[in-house]
C-alpha cells in the first residue's frame, strides 16, 4: 500500500489534481470510507484570496469536489486509493 504520508507521493497527488479530475478513496473520521471526484485544476476551482497570516496544515489536503461542488479536504494518514479520470 502507499504510503501517501511521505512528502514524494503527496506531490505526485497533488500534480495530479493539478491536471484534472481525480478519484479519491479515504476514511473519514467516523470509520466510513468516502469516495470523491475532486480537482484542484484552475480552470474547474472557483478563486479564493488565501489569508495571509494562516499557516496551512500539513496533514490535510483541501480540495474541490466536483460532485457537489464544495470545498472538502481529507488526512493524508486517511488517504487509501487515487485514481485519474478520464473527466
Amino acid at each position: 500500500m502507499v504510503k501517501y504520508t511521505e512528502q514524494q507521493n503527496q506531490t505526485v497527488v497533488r500534480s495530479a489534481l493539478v491536471d484534472g479530475i481525480v478519484r479519491i478513496e479515504f476514511q473519514k473520521a467516523d470509520g466510513t470510507i468516502r469516495k470523491m471526484n475532486a480537482t484542484l485544476q484552475e480552470s474547474i476551482v472557483p478563486h479564493v484570496d488565501k489569508k495571509k497570516d494562516t499557516k496551512p496544515n500539513t496533514d490535510t489536503c483541501v480540495v474541490w469536489d466536483t460532485d457537489i461542488g464544495a470545498w472538502r479536504s481529507f488526512r493524508w494518514d486517511r488517504l487509501q486509493e487515487i485514481k485519474e479520470t478520464n473527466a
